[in-house]
């Protein structure tokens, strides 16, 4: 049952959905510089180059500038940083242990970085440390035409989500015959499993409130320095629709489906209650048929998982590997790499249970749960829904979330969300290797 919200919770949810609704709309716009739209769906990606450039932003960052990121692998080199503001980008040498893992070098030749790439797609790079946040960033070369009427699944990056506030959504996106016009519509918005268990009492997702957008709205597509984006400026609704402000919102996607949209809340006044400066959710494309989940479990991933201390403001990252082993029943086991090395088998200490698939949703998971170490308490594990005890004898934790899988030319990407009692989240990204 729907239920109303106080003006602050409203605001949340209101606002969100606004920022999902364009991602997917970048969703629409990959690359591939077609001039004629696909019979059905997305183009799907072209061959990757030896370099590739992408475009996304840090989670939570208290920055409205999008970020870039480069790897060339012709030259073994790597660059990132923010694509405006005066910042000199970030610079060094790579080292490619596996054919999808890269380690930044520093200048003294020591590993000052992380990133998992799809070459030609995606990336998900780590600027630092393991207490750095995330960057999921997007290739788009240029703007493309996708056939028919596009579902494109997301979920909001870490830090940006709490209880009452949208956690998970999915959006339609249409073009022009070119690519250049884009036409987004149909935004749904729900909040965490945990909220939608607690609050509604139902293990069934309860759509938003009140949206915060305009049922449907247009946006463009432009290309300039060999990137493309895809921009808007849509209404977001606060106080149950007395105010509303422009929300300048950029998405960049693959002509795969995986996408990235950034969402600028500088026109909302503090007086609202918004406590973001800006807002990004990740995402893929809808599979065109329901998935196997037998198949999605079994395969073999790598990538991280992005940590978030709501009090603190603290993140913590760590390179995981998951799959290429038997499923019991839908649980699909991995852990994290010892010292980080993906050349060595990762340990067993965390578990994806996936549960049923959305019937309405392919590649839709909203029963799914997340197990990690309970090696956090006072920090990242001290407010899960349960806790256990690993096949070792060490303490576990456990929250609901949600899975997303987009299924890119025969690859797998899972994108998930998951949430404590206390709103802290905890966000998988994984991309299947070959």
């Amino acid at each position: 049952m729907k239920r109303k919200r106080s003006p602050m919770k409203f605001s949340l949810l209101a606002s969100l959905p606004v920022a999902l609704l364009l991602v997917a709309l970048t969703a629409a716009s990959g690359c591939g510089g077609k001039t004629e739209a696909p019979s059905v769906g997305l183009p799907g990606s072209p061959p990757a180059g030896e370099v590739n450039s992408y475009i996304g932003q840090p989670g939570d960052s208290p920055s409205n500038s999008l970020w870039s990121a480069t790897i060339d692998r012709s030259n073994n080199t790597y660059s990132y940083g923010p694509t405006s503001g005066g910042t000199p980008a970030t610079t060094g040498s790579i080292a490619t242990p596996t054919s999808n893992v890269v380690i930044l070098l520093g200048p003294n030749g020591y590993q000052s970085g992380l990133a998992v790439e799809v070459p030609g797609q995606a990336i998900i790079l780590r600027p630092g440390n393991s207490t750095a946040p995330l960057v999921f960033a997007v290739q788009q070369a240029s703007c493309f035409a996708i056939g028919g009427n596009q579902k494109l699944l997301y979920v909001l990056s870490p830090g940006l989500s709490g209880p009452n506030t949208a956690f998970f959504g999915e959006i339609y996106a249409a073009t022009s015959s070119n690519g250049s016009n884009w036409q987004f519509n149909n935004q749904t918005n729900f909040i965490s499993p945990y909220e939608f268990d607690v609050d509604e009492h139902s293990d069934v997702p309860a759509e938003a409130v009140f949206p915060g957008y305009p049922g449907a709205y247009s946006a463009t597509c432009t290309t300039a320095g060999g990137a493309a984006s895809v921009s808007a400026s849509p209404m977001a609704y606060f106080n149950e629709g007395t105010n509303s402000y422009p929300v300048p919102t950029q998405f960049v996607i693959s002509p795969a489906g995986l996408f990235f949209e950034n969402q600028s809340y500088v026109n909302v006044p503090a007086t609202e209650g918004w406590p973001y400066p800006n807002v990004s959710a990740w995402g893929v494309g809808e599979p065109g048929a329901p998935l196997l989940t037998s198949f999605v479990a079994t395969a073999n991933y790598i990538g991280f998982l992005f940590e978030y201390n709501v009090a603190s403001s603290i993140f913590r990252t760590r390179l995981v590997g998951f799959g290429n082993a038997p499923v019991s029943g839908t649980v699909m086991q991995g852990g994290t790499y010892p010292n980080e090395d993906p050349t060595q088998s990762p340990t067993i200490n965390m578990s994806v249970t996936f549960n049923s698939q959305d019937p309405l949703n392919n590649g839709v998971y909203y029963l799914a749960q997340l197990t990690i170490a309970n090696d956090a308490p006072s920090t990242f594990t001290g407010s899960c829904l349960s806790y256990g005890l690993s096949q070792s004898g060490s303490s576990t934790c456990t929250n609901d979330g949600v899975v997303t899988v987009g299924d890119e030319n025969g690859q797998y990407t899972i994108v998930m969300s998951a949430s404590d009692a206390s709103g802290d989240q905890e966000t998988l990204v994984l991309f299947q290797q070959q």
